[in-house]
């Protein structure tokens, strides 16, 4: 048995001593079962929540309205969920009637695919009232019972069926996929941060160019809560593949720069994802620089001026995207070669990293403070990144000085 599942024999012990049945379910054993490595362990109980709580003195009541339990045993958490049956789904989405029952098979038959409607018990025996073990050795993602049910109780069910089938490299069932097709459309009243939650996994797995090329043929990418809008499918050009990077942000950078879909459009569907700034900023930064890459002279002072405009990371990760995937660079690799060596060489990026700051200028110029300062700090720092001027205090001194006694920068000021 997997480690995790070990720890949490516990667990499953105390409610058996308490007379109650216990199981593992879902993703875990379905994990299990293919040796795959687990994540969180999920345990179903014919116990009660208040029964639960009763039996484990440090727990949270995190949903008890829907029967689940946060248990706390030996400093790791398990979400622990009597038996229930669900109905009546609101907005496609959540239930909103939720009845308690003793049999884990009634309990299965609510959930999603055949794959994580599986239960199993302390002695590691397998309760697969679907056929969920069958269609992992074949290799199916398959809806247990009326597919057309299970994605109109819970809409987001569509962008997991083809989260699963490229996380595992199953296929989805005909029929499953079907009623994908047909049901697309209540994708719409599913928040557009559950739905990136799942495009997130989906790029960052482990094959995200079959996740992107399944979620694109599936229609879904057009009805979500705010559809994406491009002209035609939001394809990958050419060989892309985004599986030649590093699980992370720069797989969403090579996604948006080998599509036909604007920036602005890529930003306006992905800001709804509660991404945050800082995320959003690691993923866009880098593509406003590639809409620009092309049209700048193949000059260091020209490089240097779009790297400092958008970041030295941004900068790292554009190069490192359009190295992996040149089929996507607007440029051709020599240059990427030497706006790479000219990046390394760069010695500031802001004006903080300067040997003279701005206090140290006025005083020498004998000026008092204003825009002026940020202007020819600006030049320094512009200058110092090209490699025309050293980043030492007294070339920059001796350069702004000159600067203000020869350019309109801040004579109004004196």
């Amino acid at each position: 048995m997997d480690g995790k599942l070990k720890d949490a024999m516990p667990v499953i012990e105390r409610l058996s001593a308490a007379g109650h049945q216990a199981y593992f379910v879902g993703g875990c054993v379905r994990d299990a079962l293919l040796g795959r490595p687990i994540g969180d362990v999920d345990i179903a109980t014919s116990a009660r929540p208040e029964a639960v709580m009763a039996i484990f003195p440090k727990h949270v009541p995190t949903g008890i309205r829907h029967g689940t339990v946060t248990v706390f045993v030996k400093g790791r958490s398990y979400e622990v969920t009597t038996f229930r049956t669900e109905s009546d789904y609101d907005d496609h989405r959540r239930p909103s009637d939720v009845a308690f029952v003793d049999d884990i098979r009634t309990d299965l038959k609510r959930r999603d695919f055949t794959v994580n409607a599986m239960a199993m018990d302390a002695d590691g025996r397998v309760i697969d009232p679907f056929g969920g073990m069958s269609d992992l050795e074949r290799g199916i993602i398959r809806c247990v019972g009326s597919p057309d049910e299970r994605f109109r109780e819970d809409a987001l069910r569509m962008v997991r069926a083809v989260r699963f089938a490229a996380e595992l490299g199953f296929r989805i069932a005909p029929s499953t996929w079907r009623a994908l097709r047909r049901n697309a459309g209540l994708l719409r009243h599913i928040a557009l941060e559950r739905v990136g939650a799942e495009l997130d996994k989906m790029i960052c797995g482990a094959d995200p160019d079959r996740a992107a090329a399944l979620f694109i043929r599936s229609g879904l990418w057009r009805t979500t809560k705010t559809p994406l809008k491009a002209p035609g499918l939001p394809a990958c050009a050419g060989k892309v593949r985004l599986s030649d990077l590093a699980a992370g942000d720069r797989r969403w950078i090579a996604l948006w720069a080998a599509s036909n879909v604007s920036p602005e459009a890529a930003r306006s569907w992905m800001s709804r994802f509660a991404f945050g700034k800082k995320r959003m900023r690691a993923i866009f930064a880098p593509l406003e620089l590639h809409a620009a890459a092309a049209s700048i002279p193949d000059t260091r002072e020209a490089w240097a001026a779009l790297a400092l405009r958008h970041g030295r990371q941004a900068a790292a990760d554009w190069l490192d995207v359009m190295r992996a995937l040149p089929g996507v660079s607007p440029v051709p690799a020599d240059r990427l070669e030497r706006w790479s060596a000219w990046l390394a060489d760069m010695p500031a990026f802001t004006a903080a990293e300067l040997a003279l700051d701005g206090t140290e200028l006025a005083e020498a110029a004998g000026r008092k403070g204003g825009p002026w300062i940020k202007r020819t700090m600006d030049r320094l720092l512009l200058e110092t990144a090209a490699g025309r001027l050293p980043n030492e205090r007294r070339a920059l001194l001796e350069r702004a000085l000159h600067i203000l006694d020869t350019q309109a920068d801040g004579k109004d000021e004196r």
